[in-house]
């Protein structure tokens, strides 16, 4: 009996394994779906068992590159009947010259007739190489876009000078002033109905512009022309010195190129200045945070400073002033003020705070100006005390100090003054045995919480911080955009830019009298 059952079990067994072969076939066949996949120009039909359309297409041997699509996408379910796309993608690069458009300068020039028109400088077109990033589907372009731009050629403004009639009334001068207008210097000594252009390039660059202390010599920087041959010049600029008292006199090079700041020395027998890098982007140079010395010829010179990274914003650099004794400078970067001793090259901090975030491509620096005993320093600084809740590298608020020397005082001299305050101490009162007659005029800004786009007032205040007033304005008129200020030698007058024109303006009286007219002066300078 039990071989009997034995037997008929082996026996259903035989039977079932070909039908069971046979159920097997069937299921493997009902899962087979037949797709179309449509890839690189061409149609094909395909039997699939594969899940996904990723996997379809890697059983096709069909590789997908990094940018390739496909519809549907590679994780949807493979149904019968499905038709697959595969778009090919790839990204290419392509630099294409542009021109860049020159512009057109209008500027007016008193030495010129009313209505005279002169071409200053002929305009030129620059050039930029601009990069696209390109997207092709199949081949095809889809997409163009800019990804790079780099200027190979800067444009060259087109300058044009029309003469306007000089119908302001002469006004009596003590001393000699200068000023830059249009991209040249120049001097009234006198009258102002005798001023009359030191210069005819119009290519002064705006960096320098010092009179010596005796009224007899300007020093300037200049744009450098391009060797033949460069696009551009490899220099940010030139130092240059032109004489005041013989018309006509030429102007002559020092030497001397890359130059940040320069100015004279007290006695005016010496220039100390700073050099720079021309550099591409913005702002186009980087400081070296240096100090020479040079003679006023420019032949001998000695270094006072190396060159550094210097501090916070190094980049941008520092600001110098000499002291009238000779001494010593007074130094300012974006977050300090101190003095640099002449013979040991060391420095002593008199006043430290945040430098301002200003989020461009430009640092704050504060302005200092010398007591004329040389114990006192002048100065802007950036928020000093914050409250709390405010971040200080941010805060709008800019104060005026004043600091000795030494190191022992630091007297706030007025409160909430704005970032272009720019005090300057008046010479002493050379009718008086006392040099602590000198005086402070410095900018207020009528919205200090908005001090680098607002107007300012004009004020003066006795060294000690008495006898406070407001010089200008007085009648309704606008205030003064960033002041830009210079008293007389004898510190009984100061003349200021007034939209674009010099202004004389007196203490005693309070008169203001207009002295240019060609709404393009800039940097006013005042010496015996």
């Amino acid at each position: 009996m039990i071989t009997q059952g034995k037997s008929q079990r082996r026996l259903a067994l035989q039977l079932a394994i070909p039908t069971l072969v046979v159920l097997l076939f069937l299921s493997g066949c009902d899962s087979a779906k037949r797709i179309a996949v449509e890839v690189d120009g061409s149609r094909r039909i395909v039997d699939t068992s594969e899940d996904t359309v990723r996997e379809a297409l890697q059983a096709e041997g069909i590789a997908l590159g990094a940018l390739d699509r496909t519809q549907p996408a590679l994780w949807d379910p493979v149904t019968d009947g499905m038709t697959i796309i595969v778009t090919r993608v790839r990204e290419d690069t392509e630099v294409e010259t542009k021109v860049l458009p020159f512009s057109r300068q209008v500027l007016r020039d008193e030495a010129l007739r009313e209505g005279e028109t002169r071409l200053m400088q002929l305009g030129a077109n620059g050039e930029e190489e601009v990069t696209y990033l390109i997207t092709f589907e199949n081949d095809l372009e889809v997409n163009r876009i800019p990804s790079a731009r780099r200027v190979i050629k800067e444009p060259v403004d087109e300058i044009v000078v029309i003469g306007v009639s000089d119908t302001l009334p002469s006004v009596h001068i003590s001393g000699t002033i200068t000023y830059l207008s249009n991209g040249n210097a120049w001097m009234m000594r006198g009258a102002s109905g005798g001023k009359r252009p030191l210069t005819f390039t119009g290519d002064l660059d705006q960096r320098v512009l010092a009179l010596s202390p005796d009224g007899t010599e300007l020093l300037f920087t200049r744009k450098t022309e391009a060797e033949e041959g460069e696009a551009e010049s490899a220099s940010l600029n030139s130092l240059w010195v032109v004489g005041s008292v013989v018309v006509g006199d030429e102007p002559h090079s020092l030497d001397i190129e890359g130059v940040r700041s320069a100015q004279w020395s007290p006695d005016g027998t010496r220039i100390a200045y700073s050099t720079a890098e021309k550099i591409g982007g913005r702002p186009g140079w980087r400081a070296n945070n240096d100090l020479w010395i040079a003679s006023a010829d420019g032949l001998d010179k000695a270094q006072i400073l190396s060159e550094s990274s210097g501090g916070i914003y190094g980049w941008w650099g520092s600001e110098f002033a000499w002291s009238p004794d000779g001494r010593i400078f007074a130094y300012a970067d974006a977050d300090e003020i101190g003095v640099l001793d002449l013979s040991t090259g060391e420095r002593q901090t008199l006043l430290d705070f945040p430098a301002y975030l200003t989020y461009a491509d430009w640092v704050w620096l504060p302005s200092v100006s010398w007591s004329p005993d040389s114990r006192f320093v002048a100065c802007t600084a950036h928020a000093t005390s914050v409250a709390e809740t405010e971040i200080a590298a941010e805060s709008p608020i800019f104060d005026i100090w004043v600091l000795s020397v030494d190191g022992h005082l630091k007297i706030p001299l007025a409160e909430e003054s704005g970032m272009w305050a720019s005090p300057m101490w008046s010479p002493a009162d050379p009718m008086s045995a006392d040099e602590q007659t000198s005086r402070i005029a410095y900018g207020v800004a009528q919205n200090p919480l908005d001090s680098q786009a607002s107007r300012y007032d004009l004020s003066v205040v006795d060294r000690d911080g008495s006898n406070a007033a407001t010089l200008f304005p007085l009648h309704g008129e606008e205030g003064l955009e960033t002041p830009q200020l210079a008293w007389s030698p004898w510190g009984d007058e100061l003349i200021m830019i007034r939209d674009g024109n010099v202004y004389l303006l007196n203490l005693a009286s309070g008169a203001l009298r207009q002295l240019t007219a060609d709404g393009g002066s800039t940097h006013p300078q005042w010496a015996k």
